[in-house]
């Protein structure tokens, strides 16, 4: 299952380093045109999307992209708590949102609990996880 990680350069390092450590093999990208460029040359969408907005400006140019993250389960890292930038995340359609100032322990958490019920109970490595 196929995670792909956007944050540009020296934003939210803290959580693409905590995320690897649940996530091996973690598809890592850092601009916009990279990323844009991921998804029209790939067929197969990833699973989920972890999404690290710098600021305002950036977050107007994802809401570009919403087309094609219609099809992928999206995680998105606001970089501040204003009603107005919040109210512009949701347009993405996020399953989970945070913020940068947020414990990225949180991030990962949730992108293992994303990936082991949409994965069959199995974690990134395929190996079968025990229902409690």
């Amino acid at each position: 299952m196929d995670v792909l990680f956007y944050a540009p350069e020296g934003v939210g390092d803290d959580i693409r380093k905590t995320v690897s450590r649940v996530i091996p093999g973690l598809e890592v990208y850092r601009t916009l045109g990279a990323l844009t460029e991921r998804f029209r040359r790939v067929l197969e969408q990833p699973a989920i999307t972890v999404l690290v907005v710098r600021d305002r400006d950036e977050l107007e140019s994802l809401l570009t992209m919403r087309t094609a993250l219609r099809d992928t389960r999206t995680v998105l890292i606001l970089p501040d708590r204003r009603a107005e930038t919040v109210s512009r995340g949701h347009y993405l359609e996020p399953r989970f949102m945070s913020y940068l100032d947020q414990n990225p322990e949180e991030v990962a958490a949730v992108l293992w609990k994303m990936l082991k019920t949409g994965n069959g109970n199995r974690d990134p490595s395929g190996a079968r996880i025990p229902l409690p």
